[in-house]
Protein backbone atom coordinates (compact mmCIF):
# COMPACT_ATOMS: atom_id res chain seq x y z
CA UNK A 1 0.00 0.00 0.00
CA UNK A 2 1.32 3.49 -0.86
CA UNK A 3 0.19 6.95 0.18
CA UNK A 4 -1.91 7.48 -2.96
CA UNK A 5 -4.40 5.02 -1.49
CA UNK A 6 -5.22 7.76 1.00
CA UNK A 7 -7.86 9.98 -0.69
CA UNK A 8 -6.80 13.19 1.07
CA UNK A 9 -3.17 12.72 0.14
CA UNK A 10 -3.97 11.82 -3.48
CA UNK A 11 -5.98 15.05 -3.90
CA UNK A 12 -3.18 17.04 -2.30
CA UNK A 13 -0.51 15.25 -4.34
CA UNK A 14 -2.04 15.94 -7.76
CA UNK A 15 -3.11 19.54 -7.09
CA UNK A 16 0.24 20.36 -5.48
CA UNK A 17 2.05 18.87 -8.48
CA UNK A 18 0.11 21.19 -10.80
CA UNK A 19 1.06 24.22 -8.67
CA UNK A 20 4.71 23.16 -8.74
CA UNK A 21 4.53 23.00 -12.53
CA UNK A 22 3.46 26.62 -12.39
CA UNK A 23 6.44 27.62 -10.24
CA UNK A 24 8.90 26.09 -12.72
CA UNK A 25 7.03 27.54 -15.73
CA UNK A 26 7.16 30.95 -14.07
CA UNK A 27 10.88 30.56 -13.32
CA UNK A 28 11.74 29.73 -16.94
CA UNK A 29 9.47 32.48 -18.30
CA UNK A 30 10.87 35.17 -15.99
CA UNK A 31 14.43 34.08 -16.77
CA UNK A 32 13.76 34.19 -20.51
CA UNK A 33 12.18 37.66 -20.29
CA UNK A 34 15.07 38.95 -18.16
CA UNK A 35 17.50 37.74 -20.82
CA UNK A 36 15.46 39.45 -23.55
CA UNK A 37 15.47 42.74 -21.61
CA UNK A 38 19.08 42.77 -20.38
CA UNK A 39 21.08 40.16 -22.35
CA UNK A 40 23.05 39.84 -19.12
CA UNK A 41 23.96 36.45 -17.70
CA UNK A 42 24.41 38.00 -14.24
CA UNK A 43 20.96 39.57 -14.06
CA UNK A 44 19.32 36.55 -15.65
CA UNK A 45 20.93 34.32 -13.02
CA UNK A 46 20.03 36.73 -10.21
CA UNK A 47 16.35 36.96 -11.13
CA UNK A 48 15.88 33.21 -11.62
CA UNK A 49 17.87 32.42 -8.45
CA UNK A 50 15.68 34.84 -6.49
CA UNK A 51 12.74 32.46 -6.93
CA UNK A 52 14.54 29.53 -5.25
CA UNK A 53 17.38 30.81 -3.04
CA UNK A 54 15.33 32.24 -0.11
CA UNK A 55 14.03 28.76 0.76
CA UNK A 56 17.58 27.65 1.54
CA UNK A 57 18.81 30.86 3.18
CA UNK A 58 15.75 31.89 5.20
CA UNK A 59 14.11 28.51 5.66
CA UNK A 60 15.27 27.88 9.26
CA UNK A 61 13.96 31.27 10.39
CA UNK A 62 10.56 30.77 8.78
CA UNK A 63 10.42 27.24 10.19
CA UNK A 64 10.57 28.60 13.74
CA UNK A 65 7.50 30.71 13.10
CA UNK A 66 5.82 27.96 11.06
CA UNK A 67 5.60 25.64 14.06
CA UNK A 68 3.03 27.92 15.67
CA UNK A 69 1.06 28.42 12.48
CA UNK A 70 -2.17 26.72 11.62
CA UNK A 71 -0.87 24.67 8.69
CA UNK A 72 -4.13 24.82 6.75
CA UNK A 73 -4.52 28.59 7.11
CA UNK A 74 -0.85 29.27 6.36
CA UNK A 75 -0.91 27.09 3.23
CA UNK A 76 -4.05 28.74 1.87
CA UNK A 77 -2.84 32.30 2.50
CA UNK A 78 0.60 31.65 0.98
CA UNK A 79 -0.82 29.99 -2.12
CA UNK A 80 -3.32 32.82 -2.66
CA UNK A 81 -0.49 35.38 -2.40
CA UNK A 82 1.66 33.37 -4.84
CA UNK A 83 -1.30 33.26 -7.24
CA UNK A 84 -1.75 37.05 -6.98
CA UNK A 85 1.93 37.70 -7.70
CA UNK A 86 1.68 35.34 -10.67
CA UNK A 87 -1.30 37.33 -11.97
CA UNK A 88 0.64 40.58 -11.50
CA UNK A 89 3.57 39.17 -13.50
CA UNK A 90 1.13 38.23 -16.27
CA UNK A 91 -0.68 41.61 -16.16
CA UNK A 92 2.54 43.62 -16.49
CA UNK A 93 3.52 41.46 -19.45
CA UNK A 94 0.05 42.01 -20.95
CA UNK A 95 0.66 45.77 -20.65
CA UNK A 96 4.25 45.35 -21.91
CA UNK A 97 5.48 47.21 -18.83
CA UNK A 98 8.03 44.79 -17.39
CA UNK A 99 11.46 46.16 -16.50
CA UNK A 100 14.47 44.60 -14.82
CA UNK A 101 13.26 46.13 -11.54
CA UNK A 102 9.74 44.67 -11.74
CA UNK A 103 11.08 41.22 -12.63
CA UNK A 104 13.68 41.26 -9.84
CA UNK A 105 11.26 42.68 -7.25
CA UNK A 106 8.43 40.26 -8.02
CA UNK A 107 10.85 37.32 -8.17
CA UNK A 108 12.21 38.19 -4.71
CA UNK A 109 8.64 38.45 -3.35
CA UNK A 110 7.68 35.11 -4.88
CA UNK A 111 10.89 33.61 -3.55
CA UNK A 112 10.14 34.85 -0.02
CA UNK A 113 6.64 33.35 -0.18
CA UNK A 114 8.13 30.08 -1.41
CA UNK A 115 10.58 30.19 1.52
CA UNK A 116 7.65 30.62 3.90
CA UNK A 117 5.76 27.77 2.25
CA UNK A 118 8.75 25.42 2.18
CA UNK A 119 8.69 24.33 5.87
CA UNK A 120 4.90 24.12 5.67
CA UNK A 121 5.11 21.85 2.62
CA UNK A 122 7.69 19.58 4.27
CA UNK A 123 5.62 19.12 7.42
CA UNK A 124 2.22 19.06 5.73
CA UNK A 125 2.41 15.43 4.58
CA UNK A 126 2.87 14.29 8.17
CA UNK A 127 -0.57 15.64 9.10
CA UNK A 128 -2.28 14.29 5.98
CA UNK A 129 -1.37 10.58 6.15
CA UNK A 130 -1.01 8.09 9.04
CA UNK A 131 2.52 7.19 10.14
CA UNK A 132 2.58 3.84 8.32
CA UNK A 133 2.23 5.69 4.99
CA UNK A 134 4.67 8.47 5.81
CA UNK A 135 7.71 7.06 4.00
CA UNK A 136 5.65 6.63 0.84
CA UNK A 137 4.12 10.11 1.21
CA UNK A 138 7.53 11.77 1.60
CA UNK A 139 8.83 9.96 -1.50
CA UNK A 140 5.78 10.88 -3.55
CA UNK A 141 5.97 14.47 -2.30
CA UNK A 142 9.53 14.61 -3.60
CA UNK A 143 8.43 12.90 -6.82
CA UNK A 144 5.94 15.72 -7.25
CA UNK A 145 8.73 18.30 -6.96
CA UNK A 146 11.16 16.45 -9.21
CA UNK A 147 8.46 15.58 -11.74
CA UNK A 148 7.60 19.25 -12.02
CA UNK A 149 11.32 19.99 -12.43
CA UNK A 150 11.37 17.73 -15.50
CA UNK A 151 8.03 18.60 -17.08
CA UNK A 152 7.72 22.26 -16.02
CA UNK A 153 10.74 23.70 -17.89
CA UNK A 154 9.97 21.62 -21.00
CA UNK A 155 6.33 22.78 -20.95
CA UNK A 156 7.47 26.39 -20.43
CA UNK A 157 9.75 26.14 -23.45
CA UNK A 158 6.88 24.89 -25.59
CA UNK A 159 4.58 27.68 -24.41
CA UNK A 160 7.20 30.34 -25.15
CA UNK A 161 8.02 28.84 -28.56
CA UNK A 162 4.46 28.21 -29.80
CA UNK A 163 2.59 31.02 -28.02
CA UNK A 164 4.24 33.86 -26.11
CA UNK A 165 5.29 34.98 -22.64
CA UNK A 166 1.86 36.44 -21.94
CA UNK A 167 0.20 33.02 -22.29
CA UNK A 168 3.07 31.40 -20.38
CA UNK A 169 2.68 33.68 -17.36
CA UNK A 170 -1.12 33.34 -17.33
CA UNK A 171 -0.97 29.53 -17.31
CA UNK A 172 1.74 29.63 -14.62
CA UNK A 173 -0.49 31.77 -12.38
CA UNK A 174 -3.60 29.63 -12.92
CA UNK A 175 -1.80 26.45 -11.85
CA UNK A 176 -1.95 27.68 -8.23
CA UNK A 177 -5.78 27.67 -8.26
CA UNK A 178 -6.63 23.90 -7.98
CA UNK A 179 -4.60 23.48 -4.78
CA UNK A 180 -6.41 26.21 -2.83
CA UNK A 181 -9.82 24.47 -2.38
CA UNK A 182 -8.05 21.18 -1.61
CA UNK A 183 -6.12 22.87 1.20
CA UNK A 184 -9.31 24.45 2.53
CA UNK A 185 -11.51 21.35 2.67
CA UNK A 186 -9.21 18.30 3.05
CA UNK A 187 -9.27 16.57 6.49
CA UNK A 188 -6.04 16.79 8.50
CA UNK A 189 -4.70 14.84 11.46
CA UNK A 190 -4.51 16.67 14.80
CA UNK A 191 -1.18 18.38 15.45
CA UNK A 192 0.61 18.70 18.77
CA UNK A 193 -0.89 21.17 21.24
CA UNK A 194 0.28 24.70 20.65
CA UNK A 195 1.44 25.38 24.19
CA UNK A 196 4.33 22.94 23.72
CA UNK A 197 5.66 25.24 21.02
CA UNK A 198 6.23 28.28 23.23
CA UNK A 199 9.57 30.06 23.63
CA UNK A 200 11.36 33.05 22.17
CA UNK A 201 12.51 33.06 18.57
CA UNK A 202 16.24 32.50 19.05
CA UNK A 203 15.73 29.81 21.67
CA UNK A 204 13.44 27.84 19.37
CA UNK A 205 15.68 28.52 16.36
CA UNK A 206 18.75 27.14 18.14
CA UNK A 207 16.81 24.23 19.63
CA UNK A 208 16.21 22.85 16.12
CA UNK A 209 19.96 22.69 15.49
CA UNK A 210 20.69 21.36 18.98
CA UNK A 211 18.13 18.60 18.55
CA UNK A 212 19.78 17.51 15.30
CA UNK A 213 23.26 17.53 16.86
CA UNK A 214 22.28 15.50 19.92
CA UNK A 215 20.27 12.95 17.92
CA UNK A 216 22.91 10.66 16.32
CA UNK A 217 20.80 9.30 13.48
CA UNK A 218 19.74 12.82 12.44
CA UNK A 219 23.28 14.21 12.69
CA UNK A 220 24.61 11.36 10.59
CA UNK A 221 21.88 11.82 8.00
CA UNK A 222 22.61 15.55 7.72
CA UNK A 223 26.30 14.75 7.25
CA UNK A 224 25.48 12.42 4.35
CA UNK A 225 23.28 15.15 2.81
CA UNK A 226 26.12 17.68 3.13
CA UNK A 227 28.66 15.45 1.34
CA UNK A 228 26.18 14.53 -1.40
CA UNK A 229 25.04 18.11 -2.01
CA UNK A 230 28.46 19.78 -1.79
CA UNK A 231 30.61 17.29 -3.69
CA UNK A 232 28.08 15.73 -6.08
CA UNK A 233 24.95 17.77 -6.57
CA UNK A 234 26.87 21.05 -6.91
CA UNK A 235 27.67 20.13 -10.51
CA UNK A 236 23.98 20.25 -11.32
CA UNK A 237 24.10 23.99 -10.59
CA UNK A 238 26.70 24.66 -13.30
CA UNK A 239 25.18 22.57 -16.09
CA UNK A 240 25.15 25.53 -18.55
CA UNK A 241 28.94 25.82 -18.14
CA UNK A 242 29.37 22.06 -18.52
CA UNK A 243 27.28 22.09 -21.71
CA UNK A 244 29.27 24.96 -23.20
CA UNK A 245 32.83 24.33 -22.05
CA UNK A 246 33.07 20.55 -21.87
CA UNK A 247 30.40 19.33 -24.29
CA UNK A 248 30.72 22.28 -26.72
CA UNK A 249 26.94 22.26 -26.97
CA UNK A 250 24.29 24.96 -27.04
CA UNK A 251 20.71 24.80 -25.85
CA UNK A 252 20.25 21.20 -27.05
CA UNK A 253 23.06 19.84 -24.89
CA UNK A 254 21.94 21.87 -21.90
CA UNK A 255 18.32 20.75 -22.21
CA UNK A 256 19.42 17.11 -22.59
CA UNK A 257 21.59 16.95 -19.46
CA UNK A 258 19.18 18.98 -17.32
CA UNK A 259 16.24 16.81 -18.39
CA UNK A 260 18.07 13.52 -17.80
CA UNK A 261 19.21 14.68 -14.34
CA UNK A 262 15.59 15.50 -13.58
CA UNK A 263 14.47 12.11 -14.87
CA UNK A 264 16.97 10.42 -12.55
CA UNK A 265 15.62 12.45 -9.63
CA UNK A 266 12.06 11.55 -10.57
CA UNK A 267 12.89 7.83 -10.81
CA UNK A 268 14.49 7.92 -7.35
CA UNK A 269 11.42 9.64 -5.92
CA UNK A 270 9.09 7.06 -7.45
CA UNK A 271 11.34 4.18 -6.38
CA UNK A 272 11.25 5.25 -2.73
CA UNK A 273 7.67 6.51 -2.86
CA UNK A 274 6.19 3.22 -3.98
CA UNK A 275 8.37 0.96 -1.81
CA UNK A 276 7.18 2.39 1.53
CA UNK A 277 10.50 1.31 3.12
CA UNK A 278 10.99 1.28 6.87
CA UNK A 279 13.73 3.18 8.67
CA UNK A 280 16.30 0.38 8.70
CA UNK A 281 15.99 -0.20 4.96
CA UNK A 282 16.33 3.52 4.26
CA UNK A 283 19.48 3.76 6.37
CA UNK A 284 21.24 1.03 4.39
CA UNK A 285 20.52 2.83 1.10
CA UNK A 286 22.01 6.20 2.06
CA UNK A 287 25.71 5.37 2.11
CA UNK A 288 25.55 3.17 -1.01
CA UNK A 289 23.77 5.96 -2.92
CA UNK A 290 26.32 8.51 -1.70
CA UNK A 291 29.29 6.37 -2.76
CA UNK A 292 27.75 5.66 -6.17
CA UNK A 293 27.15 9.38 -6.65
CA UNK A 294 30.78 10.25 -5.81
CA UNK A 295 32.09 7.63 -8.25
CA UNK A 296 29.81 8.68 -11.11
CA UNK A 297 30.59 12.38 -10.52
CA UNK A 298 34.31 11.68 -10.84
CA UNK A 299 33.79 9.73 -14.08
CA UNK A 300 31.79 12.63 -15.57
CA UNK A 301 34.99 14.69 -15.51
CA UNK A 302 36.45 12.36 -18.16
CA UNK A 303 33.42 12.55 -20.51
CA UNK A 304 33.04 14.99 -23.40
CA UNK A 305 30.27 13.30 -25.45
CA UNK A 306 26.80 14.66 -24.82
CA UNK A 307 24.73 11.44 -24.88
CA UNK A 308 27.15 9.58 -22.60
CA UNK A 309 27.16 12.57 -20.26
CA UNK A 310 23.35 12.55 -20.23
CA UNK A 311 23.30 8.91 -19.08
CA UNK A 312 25.68 9.65 -16.21
CA UNK A 313 23.71 12.74 -15.21
CA UNK A 314 20.67 10.49 -14.87
CA UNK A 315 22.56 8.49 -12.24
CA UNK A 316 23.70 11.67 -10.46
CA UNK A 317 20.10 12.88 -10.31
CA UNK A 318 19.01 9.48 -8.97
CA UNK A 319 21.64 9.18 -6.23
CA UNK A 320 21.41 12.74 -4.90
CA UNK A 321 17.62 12.56 -4.75
CA UNK A 322 17.68 9.14 -3.06
CA UNK A 323 19.99 10.56 -0.37
CA UNK A 324 17.81 13.62 0.06
CA UNK A 325 14.52 11.71 0.32
CA UNK A 326 16.05 9.04 2.56
CA UNK A 327 17.32 11.52 5.13
CA UNK A 328 14.11 13.56 4.94
CA UNK A 329 12.06 10.43 5.63
CA UNK A 330 14.22 9.49 8.62
CA UNK A 331 13.65 12.99 10.05
CA UNK A 332 9.90 12.66 9.52
CA UNK A 333 9.90 9.32 11.32
CA UNK A 334 12.34 10.10 14.15
CA UNK A 335 11.77 13.74 15.10
CA UNK A 336 9.04 14.80 17.50
CA UNK A 337 6.52 17.12 15.87
CA UNK A 338 7.55 19.99 18.13
CA UNK A 339 10.96 20.00 16.39
CA UNK A 340 10.03 18.60 12.97
CA UNK A 341 9.66 21.82 10.95
CA UNK A 342 12.90 23.24 12.36
CA UNK A 343 14.94 20.08 11.76
CA UNK A 344 13.49 19.56 8.27
CA UNK A 345 14.36 23.11 7.35
CA UNK A 346 17.89 22.73 8.70
CA UNK A 347 18.06 19.72 6.39
CA UNK A 348 16.81 21.89 3.53
CA UNK A 349 19.28 24.69 4.27
CA UNK A 350 22.22 22.29 4.46
CA UNK A 351 21.14 20.76 1.16
CA UNK A 352 20.50 24.04 -0.70
CA UNK A 353 23.46 25.83 0.87
CA UNK A 354 25.93 23.03 0.21
CA UNK A 355 24.99 22.54 -3.43
CA UNK A 356 25.13 26.31 -4.01
CA UNK A 357 28.58 26.69 -2.46
CA UNK A 358 29.78 23.53 -4.19
CA UNK A 359 28.62 24.87 -7.55
CA UNK A 360 30.30 28.25 -6.92
CA UNK A 361 33.60 26.56 -6.03
CA UNK A 362 33.42 24.42 -9.17
CA UNK A 363 32.77 27.53 -11.26
CA UNK A 364 35.65 29.36 -9.54
CA UNK A 365 38.02 26.46 -10.20
CA UNK A 366 36.91 26.51 -13.84
CA UNK A 367 38.23 30.08 -14.17
CA UNK A 368 41.82 28.89 -13.63
CA UNK A 369 41.85 25.32 -14.91
CA UNK A 370 39.72 23.19 -17.26
CA UNK A 371 36.36 22.56 -15.60
CA UNK A 372 36.76 18.82 -16.11
CA UNK A 373 39.63 18.88 -13.58
CA UNK A 374 37.30 20.30 -10.96
CA UNK A 375 34.67 17.67 -11.73
CA UNK A 376 37.28 14.96 -11.13
CA UNK A 377 38.88 16.44 -8.02
CA UNK A 378 35.75 17.49 -6.09
CA UNK A 379 34.24 14.01 -5.58
CA UNK A 380 37.67 12.59 -4.69
CA UNK A 381 38.00 15.21 -1.95
CA UNK A 382 34.43 14.44 -0.89
CA UNK A 383 35.24 10.74 -0.61
CA UNK A 384 38.24 11.31 1.67
CA UNK A 385 36.38 13.81 3.85
CA UNK A 386 33.54 11.32 4.16
CA UNK A 387 35.89 8.50 5.16
CA UNK A 388 37.79 10.67 7.67
CA UNK A 389 34.65 11.93 9.41
CA UNK A 390 33.17 8.46 9.26
CA UNK A 391 36.22 7.04 11.04
CA UNK A 392 36.90 9.71 13.65
CA UNK A 393 33.38 10.95 14.44
CA UNK A 394 31.15 7.95 13.78
CA UNK A 395 33.67 5.17 14.54
CA UNK A 396 33.44 3.83 11.00
CA UNK A 397 29.80 2.89 11.55
CA UNK A 398 27.50 5.53 10.11
CA UNK A 399 24.20 3.94 11.06
CA UNK A 400 24.00 1.69 14.07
Amino acid sequence: MNALSNRSFSLYFFSNTVSLFGLWIQKIGVGWLTWEITESTFWTSFVTLALMAPAGVLGPFFAVFAENWNMRVASVILKILMFLIGILIWFLQYLDQHTLFTLAFLSVLQGLLSACYHPVRLVFVSIVVPKNLLSSAVGLNSASFNGSRVVGPAFAGGLIAFFNLEVTFLIAALTYVPLIPVLIYMPLRTRIKKEVLQGNFFHRFLEGGKFAVRTPIILKGLFVVFVSAFFVRGMLEIQPTIAGEILKQGSFGLSLITTTAGIGALLASIWIGFRNSNKSKIETKLVSMLMLGLIISCIIGFISEVYTMAIFFTVVGFTTTAVGIGTQTIIQLEVEEVYRARVLTWWSSISFGSLTVGGIILGFVGEFTPLSNGLIIMPIIGYFIFKLILYFKFKNNLFN
